[in-house]
């Protein structure tokens, strides 16, 4: 921009210098550093400016210049009132731009440096008076020069909106890119944590909940009940009906026992036929009246398989913490006990770890 500017504003700034000296004794020196001044210049700044180490640095230097070389014209002509006040204008208007009021304040002192200079060289010698022509010259290029600057200014104006447009539209993009993401990383996470077949919680999340709620409870002095629960003869439905109404069965279960739980309950697939139920702040008493409720109820369920209705007996073997164990492991080998003595001890029945018999059962 500072290029366009500069180049604009320094031939409409020939053509009025011109005029004024036009048909006045200068040599041909004078309009030959006229020349250089103000057509051939600016394309040498331009030059410079691109191949500066900092290209930005070498320009706003460049400006700076500009301002101390109009201050010696403006002096060597004389101080033409008119003449000064454009060039004196357009010269800090384009410091100004490009660094605030330290890049005005720069200017003026450039300005001011330039005119002094112009003085010890040649004298101080004062006429301001400028013919109608050269006036109107410089209303007429002082004018044009504003309005480029106002079109100029637009256009990096409706850049910086359309830019800002475009960045919040990138924003937005990206959020709903984040939310999807966040959206597809619950789901695997969900999906890592959740049996394909039953849809109930698998092993690996057991793992890491069952550590998680024994902390919990230590340190709320809750107890937390266990339950193995296994189907009897499940083998039978497998050979007799096939994988797929064994399949059937261990999704409708599925369904029975999560439906039955309470919220902080915890219902996990522990393997083939296995299932393992967490129920936090659950007394022992408590416990044994729901085991014996899904038992109960799965004694009760039929499952329609093609032309066949699959039914099938649980049997449930309960620990509870702290009283049975106080690790994983602990607590999982007391409820796998006591899920053994439910099926030696004729299945179809829900055993206590540590009690002489079974507690409920057929």
């Amino acid at each position: 921009m500072d290029y366009r500017v500069r180049t604009v504003s320094f031939g409409v700034s020939f053509v009025f210098i011109g005029a004024h000296l036009w048909g006045k004794d200068y040599s041909p020196i004078v309009w030959g550093l006229l020349i250089l001044q103000f057509l051939i210049y600016p394309h040498l700044m331009y030059w410079r400016a691109q191949r500066a180490p900092v290209s930005l640095q070498a320009e706003l230097n460049n400006l700076v210049v500009d301002s101390l070389l109009i201050g010696l014209w403006v002096a060597a002509l004389q101080f033409p009132l008119w003449i000064g006040f454009t060039l004196f204008i357009g010269s800090s208007l384009n410091n100004t731009i490009s660094r605030g009021t330290p890049g005005f304040l720069w200017a003026m002192l450039a300005f001011f440096s330039g005119a002094l200079m112009s003085v010890a060289l040649f004298g101080w010698h004062v006429a301001p008076a400028t013919g109608w022509p050269v006036t109107l010259l410089c209303v007429i290029g002082l004018s044009a020069y504003l309005l480029l600057i106002g079109e100029l200014a637009y256009g990096r104006n409706q850049k910086l909106r359309d830019a800002r447009t475009q960045l919040r539209l990138n924003e937005q993009a990206l959020q709903q890119q984040l939310d999807e993401n966040r959206a597809l990383q619950a789901q695997l996470s969900e999906q890592a944590n959740r049996d394909p077949l039953t849809g109930l919680y698998n092993r690996r999340y057991l793992d890491v909940t069952l550590v998680r709620e024994l902390a919990r409870c230590e340190r709320e002095g809750q107890r937390l009940s266990l339950m193995m629960i296994d189907i009897d003869h499940f083998k039978r439905v497998n050979d007799s009906y096939g994988h797929l109404a064994g399949d059937e069965f261990l999704k409708k279960l599925a369904t029975m026992l999560n439906e039955q739980a309470r919220v902080a309950d915890v219902t996990c697939r522990f393997g083939g036929e296995e299932f393992l139920l967490l129920l936090p702040n659950v007394t022992q008493d408590v416990a044994l009246v729901r085991a014996e409720q899904w038992r109960v109820a799965a004694a009760a369920m039929i499952v329609p398989f093609e032309e066949f209705r699959l039914q099938a007996t649980l049997s449930i073997g309960i620990a509870i913490y702290p009283d049975h164990g106080t690790s994983p492991d602990e607590l999982i080998c007391c409820a796998d006990q006591a899920l053994y003595r439910a099926k030696t001890e004729g299945r179809n029945r829900v055993v206590l770890f540590g009690s002489e018999t079974a507690v409920t059962g057929a």
